[in-house]
């Protein structure tokens, strides 16, 4: 097994493997009590998993080590805590299905004897990014449609019906029944009786 963290154009491998790792993979469950029931788990989404292992960045080659061109314990610490607060890496463990995009919510490191070897736990926390659905073509030629339509108001005159009137303010005579369904208050029950004088409201 190998453990790579990769961010951008930096990469770093441990040179020494963790004796164990663990990951963390929960659901958003809720557990309810139902009377007739008793007590039901409704499923939610899963949570985010957190992987974590501790290891040592040594000083030295030893004969355990996986390579021997690896960094000091400084630049190995410089390198984590870089990685750590520029944000987004991507976490490859071979041989087992770890392989995502995570970030390190915990780097703990220290020395415990004379050797300058520094032992270090890491946690790491999933990333997911955030997918944002966006209006397509169609509902966006809606929304501009709906934003250019204004209203104006005429008066009737002798000699008008809806037909006209529709032909003369909007362009098309078969916009009557529009024109009808937004006035009916007005005009009444039928649409072929309309009166001088009275103030209809017409979408243009």
């Amino acid at each position: 097994m190998e453990i790579w963290l990769k961010q951008d154009k930096t990469q770093f491998r441990l040179a020494v493997l963790p004796p164990e790792y663990e990951l963390t993979s929960e659901s958003n469950n809720t557990q309810v009590v139902i009377n007739s029931l008793g007590e039901i788990n409704l499923l939610g989404k899963r949570k985010l998993k957190n992987v974590s292992f501790s290891s040592f960045f040594p000083a030295q080659a030893y004969n355990f080590c996986q390579y021997t061109s690896f960094p000091t314990p400084k630049e190995s610490v410089e390198l984590i805590e870089k990685m750590k607060n520029s944000g987004v890496l991507r976490l490859i463990m071979t041989g087992t299905p770890v392989n995502m995009e995570c970030t390190i919510e915990n780097f703990t490191w220290g020395e415990n004897d004379g050797t300058k070897d520094i032992n270090f736990t890491l946690e790491l926390k999933e990333y997911r990014k955030v997918k944002v659905k966006t209006a397509n073509k169609e509902n966006e030629e809606l929304q501009r449609t709906a934003k250019e339509v204004k209203s104006t108001t005429y008066t009737v005159v002798k000699g008008d019906n809806l037909s006209k009137i529709a032909k003369n303010l909007t362009g098309n005579s078969a916009n009557w029944r529009t024109i009808y369904s937004r006035n009916k208050g007005v005009i009444g029950d039928n649409p072929n009786l309309i009166y001088p004088g009275q103030e209809l409201v017409i979408d243009i």
